[in-house]
């Protein structure tokens, strides 16, 4: 807030931190435990003037009839602010009668539309910076739709315009993602890159999902799209036309099991993804089929330490594989210890494992003068000790424990506002020769 007096401008901050640790930040005056006797009578929400309330509803475990716990109560604050539209979430518990409370919800929203800057880096790699701009509508008719355009420069460049509506249905139950896209793609592919100098991809994109949601957990997708990929100086492999431009439909259905608490850093909850995808049709051109499985577990130890685990695959069948529908190590999918090493291949399989623990519990601070929008910020600093392990192959080899990687290490983690998460780690790999990373957002 500016007070202007003559030439002279006033900026005052007021900050103080608001209700201590985030994993007390819900509020009941009864004795909550596991073995609670109290049910929910209803659930109200405050603080929404733009989100729908069963946008917030939706989200949550409790609902009227369930037994009320602390443990439930924590769940669903951190599932509402997943949704990425709140600075803060309150759950209070409010007696009504014998052996019945309310559930009233407090919510702090984020500001929902304005034009954005567009900066990060490609592949976990800060040489590859891109920046841009865009223009984003993050709770459009307050139903949690997204309708966003951004124009990015730098490292691969890209134009795209897309819209998400996760209630399809008023219950929520059906959702719709859509995307059109234009990107110039640099080759990753090293094998495609040998014999000459590196290249460019011109991919354009098209792509329409329709999902259908069971709960709060279950999620199956239906996917269907149409992609181009326009390279220069055709050379066997890099696209399987042989004029340089593969066109292809894309079809695909993916199941999707989650129930981690909060998105941006898990403490608890599991998440499981598989999906089937085909790649063109039944003929002379593209013709692949994709399977992969992505298995997430968050555990809660008999103290403040988080133990976190992860498994992935990507399997390849049917026609060749172009360069640029294989998989990779050293890109979006890394091993510390061998961070930026690039290993190349048509199938891939990796785990890791971590465990936290809490230097800095989350806090919010607020910032009382500014806009309720921008007021409230959230900090969290954590300590990880990690190892990871994977290899990449082709068809014609076979999947051997001698070809894996591995590493090892530990790092600080910081919780930022708006959901951004910084790490700072240092790792070794088996030959314990080490490197320091600075990566953004949670390892998975």
């Amino acid at each position: 807030m500016k007070i202007i007096n003559s030439c002279f401008v006033l900026i005052i901050f007021n900050l103080s931190l608001v209700h201590g640790q985030e994993e007390t930040a819900f509020r009941d005056s009864l004795p909550l435990h596991s073995d609670s006797l109290i049910s929910v009578e209803s659930i109200t929400i405050t603080g929404n003037s733009r989100t729908k309330d069963f946008v917030i509803i939706r989200e949550m475990s409790l609902q009227q009839g369930v037994i009320i716990t602390s443990e439930l109560l924590h769940y669903d604050q951190e599932r509402i602010y997943s949704l990425g539209l709140f600075n803060q979430v309150l759950l209070n518990v409010v007696p009504v009668s014998s052996g019945k409370a309310d559930i009233v919800v407090e919510v702090s929203e984020r500001w929902y539309i304005f034009p954005f800057p567009v900066f990060g880096i490609k592949d976990r790699n800060w040489k590859k910076f891109y920046y841009g701009a865009g223009l984003l509508h993050s709770n459009f008719r307050g139903r949690n739709e997204k309708i966003y355009t951004t124009i990015v420069l730098g490292y691969d460049p890209s134009f795209g315009i897309a819209y998400r509506n996760p209630f399809l249905t008023g219950d929520g139950a059906f959702q719709l993602d859509s995307r059109v896209a234009y990107n110039k793609i640099r080759n990753k592919s090293i094998l495609a890159e040998s014999g000459g100098e590196n290249f460019d991809e011109w991919h354009f994109s098209l792509s329409v999902s329709l999902g259908r949601r069971f709960g709060i957990k279950h999620t199956i997708w239906l996917n269907t799209g149409y992609e181009i990929v326009n390279v220069p100086h055709y050379k066997p492999g890099r696209t399987i036309s042989t004029s340089g431009k593969d066109k292809f439909p894309i079809m695909g259905i993916s199941y999707l099991y989650d129930t981690r608490d909060l998105f941006e850093y898990p403490s608890y909850g599991t998440l499981v993804k598989v999906s089937a995808v085909k790649y063109g049709l039944f003929y002379h051109g593209v013709d692949i089929i994709r399977y992969s499985g992505d298995f997430r577990r968050y555990i809660p130890l008999n103290s403040p330490f988080v133990f976190t685990g992860r498994m992935f695959t990507d399997i390849v069948a049917a026609g060749p594989t172009p360069s640029y529908n294989r998989t990779y190590f050293g890109y979006s999918e890394r091993i510390r210890g061998h961070f930026k090493a690039v290993k190349e291949g048509e199938n891939i399989f990796g785990v890791s494992a971590e465990l936290h623990y809490p230097l800095l519990s989350p806090v919010y601070i607020n910032l009382t003068l500014l806009p309720s929008e921008f007021s409230i910020l959230k900090f969290g600093i954590f300590a990880a000790i990690f190892a990871d392990a994977g290899t990449v192959w082709f068809r014609r080899n076979a999947l051997a424990l001698g070809n894996f990687s591995k590493g090892y290490g530990f790092g600080i983690h910081f919780l930022l506002p708006y959901s951004f998460v910084l790490r700072t780690d240092y790792a070794w790999n088996e030959y314990r020769r080490g490197e320091f990373i600075l990566d953004i957002g949670s390892s998975f």
